[in-house]
């Protein structure tokens, strides 16, 4: 049941999660377990330290141990209880780059905790060079995409705005 904020323009965050969720389980290594669930609703273009307040407005029907705030402080735990963190595809992560690879490299992995994308084969210890190659070219597509999308918007409000 959504509170408010939801208009015809934007979509349903809970069909998305809902669909990240399941694509993540049907992807995640046989014996693994999905302890915690960290998820926004926000864009992806936010900031990293402005995400985290959107969910309030939804009724998610997934449970909710926080955003990527969370998960950061929780990979950078002296005691982390997390061995690995899957998503359903790495440009779900963030939409720039830079946050993108701090978030995967500087947080996650620097802490020793795995990080998997359902819509890619899992990577064997040892052997990351093509799977990082992968990644941050998915990472650059989603950005360029995102920036293409907000000058194309950008070119319809003028020329809207030309023809009075």
């Amino acid at each position: 049941m959504v509170k408010s904020r939801l208009t015809e323009d934007q979509p349903d965050p809970t069909l998305s999660l809902s669909r990240q969720l399941s694509n993540s389980r049907s992807a995640q290594l046989s014996g693994a377990t999905i302890v915690a669930h960290f998820w926004n609703i926000e864009s992806g273009r936010k900031d990293l330290h402005s995400r985290g307040h959107e969910h309030e407005y939804f009724d998610i029907p997934i449970p909710r141990d926080g955003g990527i705030q969370d998960l950061l402080a929780q990979a950078d735990d002296s005691l982390p209880r997390l061995d690995a963190v899957i998503c359903e595809s790495i440009e779900r992560i963030a939409r720039r780059t830079y946050d993108g690879t701090k978030i995967t490299h500087g947080a996650v992995e620097r802490a020793g905790v795995a990080l998997f994308a359902a819509d890619k084969p899992v990577v064997l210890p040892g052997r990351k060079a093509t799977a990082i190659l992968s990644r941050r070219v998915k990472q650059g597509v989603a950005e360029r995409y995102t920036l293409k999308m907000l000058e194309k918007s950008r070119d319809g409000f003028l020329d809207h705005t030309r023809q009075g």
